[in-house]
């Protein structure tokens, strides 16, 4: 009789096991809002649309980001507090930083480079590699974006924890 118990115990783990292991960790994001981006030469809301997979398993996300009506990046990927990567057709380019909470999906990007800087601004600013916009959502003003963006900041990412 204690042999039966083991053996049922066994076989609800093992199966138990399978059916996690089975799961799919993907889970999709459609994000339609307006956020707020700044810098030193823009400060306004903007439209942003994130549509794409997350895998909460790898904490990395495979889709695409539209930011207004002007910005369409059909190919990005990012993992919470990493780069920004966008790829089109053979080329990758590093967008900047992105920080990303998948349970608020709130977010707050970085962007640090000067091919979108200058479509985002129509201004090159000479060129300086310095100069950045940010971009943080949910927020309509200027107040929400910074205090939104040091939330995000300030929180563990997925992999610290």
């Amino acid at each position: 009789m204690k042999n039966s118990f083991l053996l049922k115990t066994y076989i609800i783990v093992i199966l138990s096991l399978v059916l996690v292991s089975c799961t799919n960790p993907k889970e999709v994001i459609n994000i339609d809002i307006t956020a707020f981006m700044y810098g030193d030469e823009i400060n306004q809301t903007v439209e942003v649309s994130m549509n794409g997979e997350y895998n909460t398993k790898e904490h990395s996300f495979i889709g695409s980001l539209v930011i207004g009506d002007e910005i369409k990046l059909e190919h990005v990927t990012f993992s919470p507090g990493s780069g920004l990567i966008s790829y089109n057709e053979s080329t990758r380019s590093y967008l900047g930083q992105i920080l990303f909470d998948y349970e608020s999906l709130n977010f707050s990007i970085e962007i640090t480079d000067q091919d979108l800087y200058q479509q985002l601004t129509q201004s090159n600013n000479g060129g300086d590699k310095r100069i950045t916009i940010t971009i943080t959502s949910p927020a309509n003003n200027l107040e929400d974006a910074k205090r939104i963006n040091a939330e995000l900041k300030d929180k563990k990412l997925p992999l610290e924890k």
